[in-house]
């Protein structure tokens, strides 16, 4: 994408177009990190991408010194990390990692215990938007690839903000943001795309039968197990057992089309 290193997704022209050379640096800076994180978020950008300053100037078509601005506030906000050759996802250490894995179930079981104690109700188009989804996906598996995490990300934020916590909403982004890279590692598996819808669709059945108890402990379930072997695939450095990007199958309102 952004390095020849590795293939390069096809660049979006409303993303990447060459800004007017009278264009101010900070409106450069702006569309880097703009673009670059929503390529972050959207699973464009896998744990193992090594970006460089020169490969993002050049695939965004502006000089060295605004990407330097971006990546540094990138940086500053959890999304990326410097290494020796050049800059990638973050991912934290192991105790970290814990540490908000703690965070995003606590987050998420409130939203079900807000409805559970009469403090709200559930938006149920969201859910069943969330169920019609997830049935096609098992419907129809698509090839594993790191950039689905994005339709996982957005299946947990829409069970919270049916249960209308858009606080809570924002708190768990800012936690996707930190163990994406960690979560790409589960969806480098067929079997764990399969599974993950199987529990998305139970967890959603559940919150829409009223069954509350059991969606709390099917979340909490499901969200221990994926991070367990998450874990374990990224400790075990799966990247180099040789996934490529696999092409025509990036998730829909993802910024760039797989080659």
């Amino acid at each position: 994408m952004y390095t020849p290193m590795r293939t390069r997704l096809d660049k979006d022209t409303t993303q990447s177009a060459s800004l007017p050379t009278a264009a101010p640096r900070s409106s450069a800076a702006d569309k880097v990190y703009h673009g670059l994180r929503n390529d972050i978020r959207a699973g464009n950008v896998y744990p193992w991408d090594r970006l460089t300053e020169k490969s993002v100037a050049d695939y965004f078509g502006v000089s060295r010194t605004p990407v330097r601005e971006a990546v540094g506030r990138l940086i500053a906000e959890g999304l990326l990390q410097r290494h020796s050759d050049g800059f990638g996802l973050l991912m934290p250490d192991v105790d970290t990692i814990n540490g908000l894995y703690e965070s995003r179930l606590a987050i998420e079981l409130q939203g079900i215990r807000r409805v559970a104690d009469g403090a709200g109700k559930y938006h149920h188009a969201l859910l069943e938007e969330q169920r019609r989804h997830w049935e096609a996906v098992l419907a129809d598996p698509p090839t594993a690839e790191p950039s689905l995490t994005a339709w996982d990300e957005d299946f947990h934020r829409s069970v919270l903000a049916a249960a209308g916590e858009p606080a809570l909403v924002e708190v768990l982004s800012y936690i996707n943001d930190r163990i994406r890279a960690l979560r790409m590692y589960g969806y480098i598996a067929s079997e764990q795309v399969i599974s993950s819808a199987q529990s998305h669709l139970k967890i959603l059945d559940a919150l829409l039968q009223g069954r509350y108890e059991e969606g709390m402990e099917l979340l909490t379930d499901h969200i221990v197990t994926n991070r367990t072997s998450s874990l374990a695939r990224a400790l075990q450095g799966s990247q180099s057992a040789g996934f490529t990007r696999i092409p025509g199958h990036a998730p829909s309102g993802t910024s760039h089309t797989l080659p």
